[in-house]
């Protein structure tokens, strides 16, 4: 139990401290406390460079030399730090004819320029445009920074994405997810769309990786090519490959073929939007359920039945639908091989087009890239970011490991 005098002291520091939060505005304490950080800062720094030039001098300022000509103390020169608490208003000791340059004062203005080149970059990485982050860092610090600024501050990155791009592939990769997305790129005379082409790899256990990308003017066999030539130089084993994932593209189905030489599930979702499209609206969803019988089997045979119901009741109506549905039923069905636990992750190339649909909207507020160099940039933060999240997710749950074990 509180004595007497403990209760009066805990009463009296609570009014105090009520009285005290009445009579202050809402943004004087913080003012306050801002403007004081910055006398502290500068008086701490005002220091550093006066024992800088004492010992430069190799004497107090009370003292004299005995050499004739020697450099004496001419008072200080205010100047402002930027970058550091926003502006720091210094007062550096200067001494009469030519002041050597200071150690101490190169050592803050590398702070303050790491600083900005830190803070720049990670809010560039994190979607904003180099100009709104340019204006940012130039409200915050009292810089003067243009928008081509924070892309040579991020230039910083390009080592550290090269070695990543040139990376080693050291999982074993069971399933391979093929797509590419498009963007505006800025040449010397003329912007163009190009190509993107994106690889995504599932270990057995069902761990997500991003593998690789390739700047290509358009998907072609070429280029679709020399994205799987450098994936299997980097140690893609395609042996231990049981399933490549892509749209019905025939530059990636090309590729496949000659390089990977391994089975190719077309996505079933891009089928059913090219046939939905031809049906007429008071037939579509009853067309849909017989379409789902097929892909959504829960065997070949139960599949190759429902194509031939499909076949009976919408032949004569809709031709065109039903051909394009019934079309190269095994490169649609080779999920079905593999067990029955991953079926909904291997239908459909939504795995990589979730991720594409990220990378997509980091890039957007970019606008037209300016070189190769800004999209590895932007493709390597996306990447990053998602390896992060991935880190303790898998595509598929214990069901599948436990009947794999």
């Amino acid at each position: 139990m509180q004595s007497l005098s403990q209760q009066l002291s805990q009463k009296t520091r609570k009014f105090i401290r009520a009285k005290i939060r009445q009579e202050l505005d809402p943004g004087l304490v913080a003012g306050l406390v801002e403007s004081e950080m910055h006398y502290a800062l500068a008086d701490a720094l005002n220091l550093s460079l006066a024992k800088e030039q004492t010992a430069g001098l190799g004497r107090e300022s009370n003292e004299r030399s005995g050499e004739t000509g020697s450099l004496s103390r001419n008072g200080y020169k205010d100047f402002w730090l930027k970058g550091i608490f926003s502006s720091v208003l210094l007062r550096r000791p200067v001494l009469r004819g030519k002041t050597p340059p200071s150690a101490v004062l190169a050592s803050l203005r590398r702070a303050g320029t790491n600083l900005l080149g830190i803070l720049g970059t990670r809010f560039w990485l994190r979607g904003a445009s180099t100009r709104a982050v340019a204006q940012e860092l130039n409200t915050t610090f009292g810089t003067k920074l243009r928008s081509a600024d924070i892309s040579v501050l991020t230039n910083k990155l390009l080592p550290e994405i090269q070695t990543w791009l040139n990376r080693p592939i050291q999982q074993d990769i069971a399933y391979l997810f093929l797509d590419a997305l498009y963007l505006p790129v800025r040449r010397s005379r003329f912007t163009a769309k190009e190509a993107i082409l994106v690889a995504l790899g599932v270990t057995p256990e069902g761990k997500r990786h991003v593998l690789g990308f390739l700047l290509g003017d358009r998907e072609s066999d070429d280029s679709w090519s020399a994205l799987v030539k450098d994936l299997l130089a980097r140690g893609l084993d395609r042996s231990k490959i049981k399933l490549a994932i892509s749209d019905d593209h025939k530059a990636i189905s090309s590729a496949v073929e000659k390089l990977l030489a391994v089975p190719h599930q077309l996505c079933v979702v891009h089928k059913m939007r090219n046939v939905r499209v031809r049906i007429a609206a008071k037939d579509k969803k009853a067309f849909l359920v017989d379409f789902k019988k097929i892909f959504w089997a829960d065997s070949k045979e139960e599949a190759y039945t429902a194509i031939g119901v499909l076949k009976a009741t919408w032949g004569v109506r809709y031709p065109k639908a039903v051909e394009l549905t019934c079309a190269d039923p095994e490169r649609f069905l080779g999920f079905l091989d593999e067990p029955k636990a991953i079926w909904k992750t291997l239908r459909t190339s939504n795995l990589i087009e979730r991720f594409n649909r990220e990378l997509r909207r980091r890039l957007r507020p970019a606008g037209a890239m300016q070189a190769e160099g800004e999209v590895w940039k932007l493709v390597w933060s996306v990447s990053n970011e998602q390896e992060r999240r991935w880190e303790n997710k898998r595509v598929y749950g214990a069901k599948y490991l436990k009947m794999a074990a």
